[in-house]
């Protein structure tokens, strides 16, 4: 693996010295949960084309290259080791691949347009798309995603249904559909009590100044919320607390990628979409496909996140089912990782016996 050689911060290191810094960090948080890199277990960076450039998606691959292929995409700001609580149970029972969504993380950042809607959706529908052919031509996946990665999935599932075998959607965002006029009502604070409404419009404000995690670090406040949020959301002590903030110091450090592409697919408040793009909208025009894959949506029982297309379309689709993780909220994989696991095998090995009768019926 990589051997870190890297001086004093006072010594101006060379980029590749700064790779394996990353690297270490990325590492000594994986080990920490018993991720031992070098036994079955990898990091890569991946490399794809798309439109002529050549970007590199950072990945974790885990698990016997015989098993049952799971892709992994995670949240807004986050990067692969956000499932790490789930792959020490995972990667004994399936070959898992998670990334550091293209632009995010550890993943190549220069040189990535987002400008607009279609460079946004584009660009990740192209990048992943060019991974999934490069680690698999064989099997169909099984394709998890968590709230901004659950977005992307869904997407992803419906350009490319015949790459996947079952889709997990864990607290997605943009899943209910909204008009334009109920967008604007959402939107709406004249009727807000004083207070509620000047933190709302600030919130409002910064979000079309579309400003990024990196950029946050930056500010007299980012530190300061950075780690409240490691210590109060997260819930994370100790040698926890100091394995994350020093990755997370890491990858912040790093420039903008494709992180703006948040402010251009989703709307405020509450991350939605707009209606054509929601997630209730694409899997209903798309009802062929989901009545031949199994969907699933996962939230916590104390979860944040709009779940009323998700109940829409589980109540129109007898192959879409609601899962409800008790003691967790929107980062139900990270906050009540056993429940997820446990979820994920059961409703895995379900749908497979499903399948299975299904084609000795027909």
């Amino acid at each position: 693996m990589l051997n870190c050689s890297c001086k004093s911060s006072s010594v101006q290191m060379t980029e590749e010295q700064k790779k394996e810094l990353r690297w270490k960090k990325e590492i000594d948080l994986l080990e920490y949960y018993k991720i031992k890199i070098g036994l079955n277990c990898f990091l890569y960076d991946y490399e794809v084309e798309y439109q002529g450039k050549q970007y590199q998606i950072h990945t974790f691959c885990g698990g016997e290259s015989d098993k049952e292929i799971i892709l992994m995409l995670h949240g807004y700001g986050g990067s692969n080791v956000h499932y790490c609580r789930i792959y020490e149970q995972l990667i004994r029972k399936f070959r898992i691949y998670s990334i550091d969504l293209p632009g995010m993380g550890y993943s190549s950042k220069s040189d990535i347009l987002m400008e607009s809607y279609e460079d946004a959706i584009e660009f990740f529908m192209g990048t992943i798309s060019k991974f999934i052919e490069n680690i698999n031509r064989e099997q169909k996946i099984i394709l998890i995603g968590h709230s901004f990665g659950g977005f992307l999935a869904a997407h992803l599932f419906t350009r490319m249904p015949h790459l996947f075998s079952k889709l997990f959607l864990l607290s997605p965002a943009g899943g209910t559909y909204y008009d334009d006029s109920e967008i604007k009502k959402l939107q709406d604070t004249s009727k807000y009590p004083f207070l509620q409404r000047i933190f709302f419009n600030y919130a409002y404000k910064k979000w079309s100044e579309q400003i990024t995690p990196q950029q946050l670090k930056d500010k007299w406040y980012g530190n300061y919320f950075i780690k409240k949020y490691l210590k109060k959301r997260m819930s994370l002590q100790g040698r926890e607390y100091e394995v994350w903030q020093s990755y997370v110091d890491e990858m912040l450090a790093l420039p903008d990628g494709s992180e703006k592409a948040l402010f251009l697919l989703l709307q405020f408040p509450r991350v939605i979409a707009r209606g054509w793009d929601s997630i209730e909208y694409i899997l209903t025009k798309h009802s062929k496909y989901t009545a031949e894959v199994p969907i699933y949506f996962y939230f916590g029982d104390q979860d944040w996140m709009d779940k009323k297309g998700a109940y829409n379309l589980a109540k129109n689709n007898n192959n879409i089912k609601i899962r409800i993780i008790e003691n967790a909220g929107h980062q139900l994989n990270f906050e009540n990782p056993k429940g997820v696991y446990e979820q994920l095998f059961i409703d895995i090995i379900d749908s497979s016996c499903r399948r299975e009768q299904q084609i000795m019926l027909s």
